[in-house]
């Protein structure tokens, strides 16, 4: 009996179910609305309260600890939002954090003297803060584009809400409004003396700074030397450069597209002379069209070298309207002939320096020039003409310039000894002679020339073995044998000066 006793008092007592009733019909209905109204994210806790207890709280109140509520608020981080923080899903009602399930309690937080706990605010993150502050423009153009669409809808809200905008730093620095501006008390002389210590490519980007220094960089004093070697001119550069007022150009192993004018006002543009006087186009990617656009508004050069190009006739006779012309550097150019050399030879009687040399002259056209050659030659190289030259052209050549102080004959193989007894006898001022690979001249005859007091050089390349040489340097010890292996007649440039042409610099040094 007393085990039976045991064995019953363990058994599970069954719950006490009562039918129900219309009242409690009424207050589960009651209590769904309230669920539904209650908008905090957090999932109501429903408390179950036996009916034998449920008059004992009716009857008495909940003492809670203040300091383990401050501790609970504080780990759900209610203590630091605002009373008006709205929640999740707009609404403006403060979500009960229990509800009790009794037939006489409410369902807030106000019947245990809690404060509300508001809903899920929207805070920014710390990754979300970086550039952001408080502003006044209630506008949504304030936020950046790149902002959550969550921020958007957020900045919507008719209620209290972020006022955003970006803080992004301005592109381009103003300068202060009342910063002194010491170029401008300078006046355009002084600045222009500043300029002109500048490299070409500073001074193009000096031309956008202002009004004033746009003008000022046009002045034709910065940009009177030029060098444009191994550069592509696109069609119209060349002319903006001549327009400049550029008075020594350099554009050696260059392309050169034309037309060098363009634009509307290209046809007065081309009526206008440069102001050019030193031009070297050696071994320039040029047309004979280009040439001949570009000397048809020169009109005051002195120096010029077109060193392996092609010209024609009337590009020659452009070049013969250069009165004042002094070098003439034409080695290795075709299409050369008589009817060119007649310009050149007859209006250019200053002409001191000319290389005709490998330019395959006919025999009428080394006839025309040995007769017609100005007097103030100095230099000559008409070197190359194999067999278009003979004893004749060089003794009337001596007859017609006297005063020749370098003349270059080499790889004229009918050539005697004659020739050289007869420049023995005219040429009392020369001092360079190059005789290179004439072979029909006896080597026997070329100490002879030790007895021309102003002889300083002379070239007898391929014509004497290592042996013989020696000999003749001995028996020559006043006169460098064999020492200017390649010509500098008329040349711009020669050795490792690659910076100036004809002893004029063209080239600035970067600052």
């Amino acid at each position: 009996m007393h085990g039976r006793k045991t064995y019953l008092s363990k058994m599970p007592k069954k719950r006490f179910q009562r039918n129900p009733s219309s009242d409690d019909h009424k207050e589960n209905i009651l209590l769904k609305s309230r669920k539904r109204k209650a908008s905090s994210p957090l999932e109501d806790i429903d408390i179950n309260i036996p009916e034998s207890s449920s008059n004992h709280i009716k009857n008495s109140t909940w003492d809670i600890d203040s300091a383990l509520t401050k501790k609970i608020l504080h780990d759900m981080g209610a203590e630091v939002l605002s009373q008006t923080s709205t929640d999740s899903c707009g609404s403006s009602e403060t979500t009960p954090a229990i509800t009790a399930y009794t037939e006489n309690s409410q369902s807030s937080c106000s019947s245990f003297n809690l404060p509300p706990v508001p809903g899920a605010p929207r805070i920014l993150l710390p990754n979300q803060r970086d550039n952001v502050t408080s502003g006044s423009d209630d506008s949504e153009s304030s936020l950046d584009d790149k902002i959550t669409p969550s921020f958007k809808s957020f900045h919507s809200h008719p209620e209290h809400h972020l006022k955003l905008y970006i803080n992004r730093p301005a592109k381009r620095q103003r300068t202060d409004p009342f910063a002194f501006d010491h170029f401008g008390v300078l006046s355009d002389e002084m600045v222009l003396g500043i300029f002109s210590w500048l490299p070409k490519f500073v001074l193009a980007k000096c031309a956008r700074v202002c009004k004033k220094w746009s003008r000022l960089v046009l002045d034709e004093s910065l940009w009177k030397r030029i060098d444009l070697s191994t550069k592509t001119l696109a069609p119209g550069v060349l002319g903006h450069v001549l327009n400049r007022g550029v008075w020594a150009l350099r554009m050696a192993k260059s392309e050169i597209e034309g037309p060098i004018f363009t634009g509307p006002s290209s046809p007065i543009k081309i009526t206008r002379l440069s102001k050019l006087q030193y031009l070297d186009l050696s071994m320039a990617g040029a047309s004979p069209e280009v040439l001949e656009e570009i000397f048809s508004v020169c009109r005051d050069l002195r120096k010029i070298s077109l060193e392996n190009l092609e010209v024609n006739d009337r590009i020659c006779s452009h070049i013969g309207e250069n009165k004042e012309l002094e070098a003439l550097n034409m080695a290795m150019c075709q299409g050369v002939t008589a009817f060119g050399l007649v310009p050149l030879l007859s209006h250019c009687r200053k002409l001191e320096s000319l290389h005709m040399g490998w330019t395959n002259l006919h025999r009428h056209s080394v006839v025309y020039l040995c007769l017609c050659a100005p007097p103030s030659l100095r230099h000559l190289n008409i070197s190359g003409c194999r067999e278009n030259i003979t004893d004749e052209e060089v003794q009337q050549l001596c007859k017609t310039c006297p005063n020749l102080r370098e003349l270059d004959l080499s790889d004229s193989t009918a050539l005697t000894n004659e020739s050289v007894i007869c420049i023995m006898t005219h040429l009392d001022c020369l001092e360079h002679l190059s005789l290179s690979r004439c072979y029909h001249i006896s080597p026997g005859v070329i100490p002879d020339l030790n007895d021309m007091v102003s002889l300083q050089a002379v070239n007898v390349f391929g014509m004497l073995r290592e042996g013989p040489l020696e000999v003749l340097k001995s028996n020559m010890p006043r006169i460098e044998v064999n020492r200017f292996q390649f010509s500098e007649v008329a040349r711009p440039t020669t050795g490792i000066r690659r910076t100036s042409i004809w002893g004029i610099r063209v080239r600035d040094n970067a600052v």
